[in-house]
């Protein structure tokens, strides 16, 4: 990874250290901008549970396990992964002031799936991608549908019948969005986006879809060309706004649908489906206590004075709620919508450590509502053993396209084209009559469907873009700085770091609790009907070569 270069100054500036190291030729001389202060993930509550109970909880799964494989490898993978993320004896960036001389250190990340702090660079470089390329103007709104609570550990562990469960539900959603539109005499398409969540906000297993649709169906103009094989820009045509009775019917067909696809994949009245993989079956052990959620006794008497929402039904366990809606114009509003969808399913400044060692998760709003605990008290290893419940799966993709937004739809091509980020966007108002409005122009560049992905946006624009932060900024005299290097030589590394007085070696992970030999014959079965017990030699062990009449 490393390429030896050296940089001439330019003019007018001091002389630069020779860089030893680069990732690409020339990119050490690259302009960027910003103010930035470094993410210490080493010093937070949750790195620190991880890092001193991850040996003791793989032990213990691979002690619970007849085969002794343990928890799934990419369990192990990610939080090992996880220790790893922004440190900087791991490699990092070197920026430098051209005019102060100021230097910064950009730690590499580990790009999991368990890092907060990589699910939210995921999440905002989606959410741009969204709305900058796929979702035209429009008004939408987000549809959430939640399932019983006995089918939530099947979906969490069977991606079969959570997409098939997604198929169905919007299969659903899209004939009743059609025929809405046919009673108003428009016909047009619509698309979805949905983005799964396999968590509840109190560090639960609740998988659900939270889809946000267009509120309208996109029509072909009056002026495009009319065939079997034309191919005319589309426009938008906004529908009247459901009711409480179109949610209610609508909710209903849904729970008649999903319970009967639901009724062919359980087999007993919790729907877990028996199976003898020992590493399949930690993880459902793991998310069957992750479902679990803190009731009180005031449970009963706060559900029962909560007021009914608007626009939310619950049916025989499914919940489909539409009160959230963002306005055409309203791009930074969807946005943030996309981002809420795509969140992680925790926050690192929510965790804290008691003096006992016991963790704390303080919770966004009392849980039950309107009254009930406000935080969350765990183990670390009950902690660990959710947190591996939450883990998606390897290639479970948890941001679906379905519709006209597709990738493959042949309807994706003839839609507007989303305005670019920061430039204004004009309301789309039907015409008079109820007929389309005029469509944007297409640029086939980004609506194309040749398979090239757009160039995802740099960390430093997202931290602009979502936090409204210039990263790569001196913070001393306002001048852009410069990327001097890429670092990743361990050498080089310690040299820096020793002489910044930082670390530079990464806190290695404690030692499992289960390794001593005290807990190997304390946890040894009994030898003819006697208890072995062991206790250690008062006198010192012999270090000498051994005798020879001794037997080998």
């Amino acid at each position: 990874m490393s390429l030896s270069t050296t940089v001439a100054p330019a003019a007018g500036q001091s002389l630069l250290p020779p860089i030893a190291f680069e990732r690409n030729p020339g990119a050490a001389m690259s302009p960027l901008r910003g103010s930035y202060k470094r993410h210490e993930p080493e010093k937070t509550a949750l790195y620190g549970v991880v890092a001193g109970h991850l040996e003791t909880f793989l032990d213990t799964a691979r002690q619970q396990s007849s085969t002794g494989t343990g928890c799934p490898p990419f369990i192990e993978r990610e939080l090992r992964k996880y220790l790893g993320c922004g440190i900087l004896a791991n490699g990092f960036a070197r920026l430098r002031c051209p005019s102060c001389g100021f230097e910064r250190l950009v730690a590499f990340s580990c790009k999991g799936r368990i890092c907060p702090s990589c699910w939210a660079r995921r999440m905002g470089d989606t959410a741009a991608h969204l709305v900058d390329r796929v979702l035209p103007v429009a008004q939408y709104r987000q549809w959430v549908l939640t399932f019983p609570w006995e089918l939530r550990l099947t979906l969490a562990m069977n991606r079969g019948l959570l997409s098939e469960m997604l198929r169905v539900y919007l299969n659903t959603l899209f004939k009743w969005q059609r025929k809405r539109g046919r009673a108003l005499a428009i016909r047009g398409e619509t698309g979805a986006v949905t983005f799964i969540q396999r968590f509840g906000g109190a560090l639960n297993t609740n998988p659900h879809f939270h889809t946000i649709v267009p509120d309208g169906l996109f029509v072909r103009s009056t002026a495009a060309p009319v065939g079997p094989g034309a191919d005319g820009p589309l426009s938008f045509v906004q529908l009247p706004a459901p009711t409480d009775d179109d949610v209610a019917a609508l909710a209903g067909t849904l729970a008649s649908r999903l319970g009967a696809i639901a009724a062919r994949y359980c087999l007993d009245r919790e729907g877990i489906r028996p199976d003898n993989d020992d590493a399949i079956s930690m993880i459902r052990a793991a998310a069957y206590e992750a479902q679990k959620v803190p009731l009180t006794g005031e449970h009963a008497a706060g559900s029962a004075t909560q007021g009914k929402k608007p626009l939310c039904v619950k049916h025989e366990g499914f919940t489909l709620h539409a009160a959230r809606t963002v306005a055409a114009h309203d791009r930074e509003g969807l946005e943030k919508l996309c981002r809420y969808g795509l969140r992680a399913p925790f926050a690192l400044d929510r965790f804290s450590v008691d003096p006992d060692g016991m963790i704390r998760y303080r919770l966004t709003r009392p849980w039950p509502t309107p009254a009930g605990k406000s935080e969350l008290l765990f183990e670390p290893q009950a902690l660990l053993r959710r947190l591996a419940a939450l883990l998606p799966g390897p290639y479970l993709n948890l941001t679906r396209y379905h519709g006209a937004f597709a990738n493959r739809s042949r309807f994706r091509p003839m839609l507007p084209t989303p305005p670019k980020h920061g430039e204004p966007s004009a309301q789309c108002h039907p015409r008079e009559g109820g007929g389309p409005s005029e469509p944007a122009a297409v640029d086939p560049r980004l609506r194309g469907n040749d398979g090239l992905r757009p160039r995802r946006l740099g960390w430093a624009q997202l931290l602009r873009r979502v936090l409204n932060i210039d990263v790569l900024t001196c913070a001393r005299c306002a001048v852009p700085m410069t990327v001097i290097a890429f670092l990743s030589d361990p050498t080089v590394l310690t040299r820096i770091l020793d002489h910044l007085a930082l670390p530079s070696t990464q806190p290695l992970p404690a030692e499992s609790a289960l390794t001593s030999i005290e807990d190997v014959f304390i946890d040894a079965p009994a030898y003819d009907g006697i208890d072995v017990e062991w206790e250690p030699s008062p006198e010192p062990l012999e270090t000498g070569p051994p005798d020879a009449r001794d037997p080998p």
